[in-house]
Formats: C-alpha cells, structure tokens, sequence
C-alpha cells in the first residue's frame, strides 16, 4: 500500500514547508514519490454564519467547485480552545490562531491548504462538512514517479536539485491562464507499506525464522516504481521499465508467488497510457474502491475497480453484490 508520509504539496508550498523542523522528519519517512499536476485551487467566497460556522467554496481553476462547511470548534487543533479565535482567509490558505493574528504570544491552533483539506476530508477528520468531490478534485496528471534508492524522498527530491522537478518548471505548460506552473506542479511522498501473506503445509515444523520479517524495504520500493512507470509511461520518466517485472533490484525472482499495489489514499493519477486510481477505506484498510496492479509470474496487469472486481467492501456491503473474480486472473 501506498501511503503519504504527508500532506500534498505544491512545488511553491514545498519551498515553505523543507525548512520547517516538524515538517522534514515526516517527509523523510518517504523513499517513494509522485510529481503530478492539476490547475491551481482556490477558496472563495468566504462567509460566517455565526462565530464557529465558516462556508466558503473550493474552487478548481476552469473547472467544478463545491461548498466546505468547517465547524471550527469541532475541528481536531481547537477542541477544547474556549478562547477567542481570529480567522485569516486567503485564496491558498486558511489559519485560526488564538490570539490576534500573527501578534506576539498568538499561536495557530489549526490551518489549511487547498491540499490539506482535501487530504484531510478524505481521511474524514472532524469538523470538516460538505466537499463531497474531494475525490474528483483529487485528479492528478501523472507526470514523473521517483524513488530514493539510498536516503530518503527528503534529500532527493526537495532538499537538493531534482532533475525532473527542474525539467517540469521548466516546460510544463499553464493548465489555466495566470497560473504559475509551480503552484500547478504537486509533489506526493509515500511510504510503501507491506502485507506479506505465506502459507504452510499442515504439518510444517514451525521455527523462528519463519515469522521474521525479512522483507528488503528498498527493494520493494524498486519494485514499485518500475510497477507504475511501466504501465503508466510518465512523460518526464526517461527509463520505462519495458521489461517489468524483470529487474536486477526489484522482486522479481525474490521468492513471492504474486504481489501487488494500491495507493491508500483518494488519489488519482492518469497519462495518455492509462489511469490509476487510489481510495481510502475510513478504517485505513485496503479499499475495494482503489484500481489494483497486480504481478503474477511474467504477467503484469491494471485490475480496475468496480470493472474487474467489485467496488464495494465485503465487510460494509451496500446493495447487491456480484461475485468476485476468480481464478489465476483473481488480486
């Protein structure tokens, strides 16, 4: 499973945030990374209904919008606050502080980015109403997939000069007219989070080892990448991976029977070579809703959810449910 170690970032927020010291431990929990891109977002029309009640809209540039509801005080950083609280609003950004805004001894109990609060509502924290599009406004031109084979996503995509995000600036074009290409430019860092399931005969002489983690982190993490750029074929992406699964340091060859990968979060990413897209089950778990890639052997395949599976968990059904897919073919 894919997972974000952060929230999304535009290129222009990943300037601010790469020097801010609570921010870089996280992003360094990443070795697996996604540059996307999408026209700027905004928030709009902002109005009170009373001291505690915020609606505004998110508004994708050139494209859809949808009304946002925050219930201030049930909002995670401020639950508890009985204090006055001052709101700065922006078109990229929204703080509540405890105190006059930016005075000395004020503090920001809680804020948002455009891709913070899609982030956030995706993962359903409280507070947050309305903006039920967050998925379909969470729709990314994939443009480059990156790993850090040594360190971490940190130190080669942010910290140093990074070829592709350079090339990226430097020749993508405007997705709407005014917008500068770094706030239109996303950077995703992921960590890759592994089930590993093995089986045993029924009269197997159980030892230690056979319950040791000894799955090689980096290796999977090559895997991945070569995964999603081989289906994919990103336009910044020089190497394509034509031969995958065969690979020297994925996991090819590595012992597994089959293997695959999903992006856990409400995210989607598409080129003129296909569309993946990824979803989040409330409770964290791996969700029927999220498009699988899926290795068995030689074969590499794309399972579409909702085409070749069914959309809906098992677990919470929500109507009549079709049979699932079985058979060799079967993530």
């Amino acid at each position: 499973m894919l997972e974000l170690v952060y929230l999304p970032m535009s290129n222009q927020e990943a300037v601010w945030f790469k020097d801010d010291p609570e921010v870089e431990p996280l992003l360094r929990e990443s070795d697996f990374y996604i540059i996307g891109g999408r026209p700027e977002a905004k928030f709009i029309e902002f109005e009170k209904e009373d001291d505690e009640i915020l609606t505004f809209k998110f508004a994708i540039e050139g494209g859809p919008s949808d009304e946002v509801r925050l219930d201030i005080r049930s909002l995670p950083g401020v639950v508890g606050n009985e204090s006055p609280l001052w709101l700065e609003l922006g078109p990229k950004g929204i703080r509540i502080w405890d105190g006059p805004i930016k005075e000395e001894g004020s503090k920001v109990l809680e804020w948002f980015t455009t891709e913070k609060l899609l982030c956030d509502r995706s993962h359903g924290r409280p507070g947050i109403e309305g903006l039920d599009r967050h998925a379909e406004f969470s729709i990314y031109d994939l443009l480059y997939v990156g790993i850090a084979r040594t360190g971490d996503s940190f130190d080669r995509l942010i910290a140093k000069g990074h070829h592709a995000r350079t090339e990226i600036l430097a020749n993508e074009p405007q997705r709407y007219p005014g917008a500068r290409v770094s706030d239109e430019t996303y950077l995703f860092l992921f960590r890759v989070n592994s089930l590993v399931l093995q089986t045993f005969e029924l009269d197997h002489d159980f030892r230690d080892d056979d319950f040791e983690d000894k799955l090689n982190r980096k290796q999977v993490v090559a895997d991945a990448e070569k995964a999603f750029v081989s289906l994919l074929k990103p336009g910044y992406n020089k190497v394509q991976f034509a031969q995958y699964p065969k690979g020297v340091d994925g996991l090819y060859g590595a012992g597994f029977a089959r293997y695959g990968y999903l992006i856990n979060e409400d995210l989607t990413f598409h080129t003129a070579h296909g569309r993946v897209r990824g979803a989040r089950d409330p409770d964290g778990a791996i969700s029927n809703s999220a498009d699988f890639i899926f290795v068995n052997g030689d074969d590499v395949r794309l399972f579409i959810s909702g085409l070749d599976f069914p959309a809906t968990s098992w677990r919470t059904p929500k109507g009549p449910q079709r049979e699932s897919v079985s058979g060799d073919s079967a993530p």
